[in-house]
């Protein structure tokens, strides 16, 4: 006597459901790998003085070697700023802050062309904004008219920081000409270079 058999043939509705089943355990593993690709984040804890919401710097007038400009050339080429401004003088700490900012853009790396080393300053004589410039190169160095940059300057200072911690800052500015996050003159350069790092990815 031969012994017969039927192949099972699950119906419809089972055959749904075992699709949504695998899909499901699919899902499960795939999620943390798309979010990985996908995620950018948008705050960070950072350790200079973020400015939230960030303002878009106002115009201003300039003169350097090559002649009249604006601050908003920066944003026309694409270019990130280390700022620094010295109204009636740069002593120690002023000059602490340009060395900073100098060596920041060059700690870099492959955005090292992204950014430039700015000095602005008002009332000073030629003969030290000329020194400056050639004991920092590269840096930028142009004068402002002296009471423009006085107001100019206001909107750089950030909320929340102590009055004895406001003089001889460095400040960044992104090429969008807004204005990011700041500095004393005696930040910790690692420190701050994992701040500057985690902007320049977050706004490519």
């Amino acid at each position: 006597m031969t012994e017969q058999t039927t192949d099972y043939k699950p119906d419809a509705k089972t055959l749904f459901w075992n699709r949504v089943q695998l899909l499901a355990v699919f899902a499960v593993f795939l999620a943390p790998i798309a979010g990985a690709f996908l995620y950018k984040p948008t705050k960070f804890n950072n350790y200079g003085d973020l400015y939230t919401p960030a303002p878009t710097l106002a115009p201003l007038a300039l003169t350097g070697v090559n002649g009249e400009t604006e601050f908003a050339q920066y944003k026309e080429q694409d270019l990130w700023a280390f700022l620094v401004v010295a109204q009636g003088a740069c002593g120690e700490n002023c000059e602490k802050s340009i060395l900073n900012s100098r060596q920041l853009r060059a700690m870099q790396g492959k955005h090292l062309e992204r950014l430039r080393s700015v000095l602005i300053y008002s009332d000073l004589p030629a003969s030290v904004a000329q020194d400056l410039a050639k004991k920092y190169q590269p840096v930028d160095v142009y004068e402002a008219d002296p009471e423009q940059l006085k107001v100019w300057a206001e909107q750089l200072v950030p909320e929340g920081v102590p009055a004895n911690e406001l003089d001889d800052r460095f400040y960044v500015v992104d090429s969008k000409g807004l204005l990011m996050i700041s500095y004393p003159s005696d930040a910790e350069p690692n420190r701050v270079k994992k701040d500057l790092s985690r902007l320049l990815k977050s706004r490519r």
